[in-house]
């Protein structure tokens, strides 16, 4: 889990790009709006990734994947073991 060490700072979630793979930004607390941001938790955001990076990280973790598995199937496997 991600943890921010400055008091005046919080992570926020964000969408997962290229140039931010973690899922997460850092804003000033006083930038922080309620319903309009959400705090990042640290929970591993794999509904972003794609296919293929799904697929890499269950081999990469020693998981069998199923050649045709979807990716709904890919990300529950990813939920499965924690990854």
């Amino acid at each position: 889990m991600h943890k921010e060490d400055n008091p005046d700072v919080v992570l926020v979630e964000c969408p997962v790009v290229d140039g931010n793979p973690d899922g997460f930004m850092r804003i000033n607390k006083a930038d922080f709006i309620e319903g309009t941001h959400k705090v990042y938790d640290g929970t591993p955001r794999y509904e972003d990734k794609t296919v293929a990076e799904l697929k890499a990280m269950l081999a990469e973790a020693g998981m069998d994947v199923p050649e045709h598995a979807k990716k709904a199937d890919l990300v529950a496997l990813c939920l499965s073991f924690g990854g």
